[in-house]
């Protein structure tokens, strides 16, 4: 009968020996650190240990990050003697909340909090933000963070400085709304009542062959 069990192992009968195996192939890599390993109290420890650490294989490295906001500055590019551009705004970035989640922080809409993020946008990119961006206009970029560190030199402290590193930039408005916000920045002064966000159907007016 092929129910009766033989001299063989039965089917659902676990198997140490595998089980040790399967643990030996999932475990913790010899270059991940330990639980014993003390946590960095230190920006300096931080970077060290982020240079040390190796992800598994399976594990996808990204660094992508995406944001739409408002920018707070006029843009100034910087021209270097090689030839290169760069360029660096600020981005203004409301906080989004579910209607739940407004409710249980009693938070107001208009009420939300408000974060900034430095970009930094080299080449073509930074020649045709200086053109056709300026303070208030609305966009949506696309890059990677990147931390930038170094020894201050009065205090001799070591110092870090995230921003986002721009390898896309997209104007999140028409034609008619940045002349609308302009007018209302001149009628009212400072970044004026406009807060219209793309326009539906407007369309994109920039031609970003012309960069």
């Amino acid at each position: 009968d092929i129910f009766e069990s033989g001299g063989g192992k039965d089917f659902f009968e676990s198997d140490d020996d595998d089980d040790d195996d399967m643990d030996a192939d999932i475990g913790p890599s010899s270059s991940t650190p330990s639980d014993e390993t003390p946590s960095p109290t230190t920006f300096q420890e931080q970077d060290e240990l982020g240079q040390n650490f190796e992800f598994e294989p399976f594990i996808p490295k990204l660094n992508i990050v995406t944001l739409s906001g408002r920018v707070g500055n006029v843009p100034d590019p910087r021209y270097f003697d090689d030839g290169k551009v760069v360029l660096n705004l600020g981005l203004a970035v409301k906080r989004k909340y579910h209607p739940l989640e407004r409710k249980v922080k009693n938070i107001q809409y208009g009420q939300e909090e408000t974060d900034w993020f430095t970009l930094e946008l080299w080449g073509r990119d930074a020649e045709f933000a200086s053109r056709f961006v300026d303070k208030g206009s609305r966009i949506g970029v696309t890059g990677s963070l990147v931390i930038d560190s170094w020894f201050d030199k009065e205090t001799s402290e070591y110092r870090r400085k995230p921003k986002i590193l721009v390898k896309h930039l997209d104007v999140l408005e028409t034609k008619a709304e940045a002349e609308l916000r302009r007018s209302n920045r001149e009628k009212y002064g400072g970044g004026g009542r406009y807060s219209g966000g793309g326009g539906g159907g407007g369309g994109n007016y920039y031609n970003r062959s012309e960069k």
